[in-house]
């Protein structure tokens, strides 16, 4: 592996971490559309917490009819071409309201929001799709799961991140999501799938003239997210190029095959969705194995177990 990729990643881990705050995922939605550039924008002002659904709708500027028409179906496209990222961003804020609205809203936490961000987005910056607008939210349940909509909307369960021991677990977890979003793992499955319809391209004129095309689309994503799971190849991918953003971004890469382990001693105890939609735990260790034996100098790099003590189990 690259050491220079490591010396790169933890510069911006020590200058990103000590000045940068987020807002809440909501707030930071309700704010106009920053510009594109290489650091992330300055949190906005902390609003109150919209409703569930209609509310949460508005925060991601898809409109209540549009809301309604979620619920609706209908044929959906057959041999998408590929998805701008106009259209992306769009899928991904109606499946995120999906998220919001299944799992209980987001967790009343703004410090723990703010954490997870600030890893995250550090994460992200060297992903290879540093230039979307990534947003990261705790939902506020139990289980242990974490998700990733199409455009850069990750989330992650308070149940999952109270199991985390530190801050590379947290990294580890979050870059899965991430090398799903930057692989466009749901979009890919989408135009694969045998889904019927009267267009070949989904583009945001299409999905204005064709509202029920648009509602099947994501009632398809959806069902993929929250039920089916992706294909296990596309889990095992995002194993893979998780590590190395983790590993990009300074962490110890071993953080997500540590959470893994303690996620495997509940597989067939703890009835929960997230064994359902991903592969077998202990075949993921496994493979997460032999691939760290590619990083030479994996004894050096940090966990950070004081830090994550710091932001999150004193919170």
């Amino acid at each position: 592996m690259n050491r220079f990729r490591t010396v790169v990643g933890l510069g911006i881990l020590c200058l990103v971490f000590p000045s940068m705050g987020f807002s809440g995922f909501l707030d930071d939605l309700l704010a106009p559309p920053p510009k594109k550039q290489s650091s992330p924008q300055s949190p906005a002002q902390p609003q109150e917490q919209p409703g569930l659904l209609d509310g949460l709708g508005e925060a991601f500027g898809v409109k209540k009819k549009n809301i309604d028409l979620l619920k609706k179906g209908a044929g959906v496209v057959q041999a998408l071409e590929p998805i701008g990222v106009e259209e992306e961003i769009t899928l991904g804020e109606a499946v995120a309201v999906e998220a919001f609205s299944r799992f209980g809203g987001e967790y009343p936490n703004q410090a723990w929001t703010r954490y997870i961000n600030l890893v995250g987005k550090t994460v992200a910056e060297l992903s290879d799709r540093p230039t979307l607008n990534y947003h990261f939210a705790i939902l506020n349940s139990e289980e242990q799961n974490a998700f990733a909509a199409p455009g850069g909307y990750i989330f992650i369960t308070v149940g999952l991140l109270k199991t985390l021991k530190n801050e590379a677990e947290l990294a580890g977890v979050l870059a899965h999501e991430i090398a799903h979003v930057t692989k466009q793992h749901m979009l890919d499955t989408i135009r694969r799938g045998a889904i019927l319809g009267s267009v070949s391209e989904l583009t945001l004129t299409a999905m204005k003239q064709d509202p029920a095309m648009f509602s099947s689309v994501i009632d398809e994503m959806t069902d993929l997210l929250f039920t089916k799971g992706l294909d296990k190849d596309k889990e095992f991918e995002a194993d893979v190029v998780g590590v190395e953003y983790a590993y990009r971004a300074g962490y110890n890469p071993q953080g997500l095959r540590d959470y893994l382990q303690v996620l495997a001693k509940e597989e067939g105890h703890v009835e929960s969705k997230f064994f359902t939609t991903h592969p077998s735990t202990s075949v993921r260790i496994s493979k997460i194995d032999t691939l760290l034996m590619d990083y030479s100098d994996i004894k050096n790099l940090p966990f950070l177990t004081e830090r994550f003590h710091q932001y999150v189990k004193a919170g």
